[in-house]
């Protein structure tokens, strides 16, 4: 049976590996080789955050650290970069997470250096 904590790092691993893409909670216990029910169990009952919460966590954070080094690029090469389908749903994530919309969020880190 994996351990709690080299279940999450497997977890980071394979998110970090595949942002580009949708990831799921099927693809992820694959990966991991276990069920998807226990994987959901155990991830949920030793984190503050389901899987999803899990995965879109990440990928706000690595998106806005892009967003900022990567100032020429746009908003929806970001978004699709990061697997979203469109920049209006990258657009609505992003403010869920940060409280700004991704332009917003940028022109201040932008204006802070």
């Amino acid at each position: 049976m994996i351990g709690y904590e080299k279940l999450i790092n497997k977890t980071e691993d394979y998110i970090e590996e595949n942002l580009t893409e949708k990831i799921t909670l099927d693809m992820l216990a694959k990966y991991l080789n276990i069920s998807k029910y226990y994987y959901h169990h155990i991830f949920s009952k030793n984190s503050n955050e389901t899987i999803k919460e899990f995965i879109t966590r990440v990928k706000m954070e690595r998106s806005a650290i892009y967003l900022v080094v990567n100032k020429s690029i746009s908003i929806t090469n970001i978004a699709l970069k990061y697997g979203y389908n469109d920049s209006s749903s990258y657009n609505k994530a992003f403010k869920k997470f940060f409280g700004v919309n991704p332009t917003q969020y940028r022109k201040a880190r932008i204006d802070k250096q």
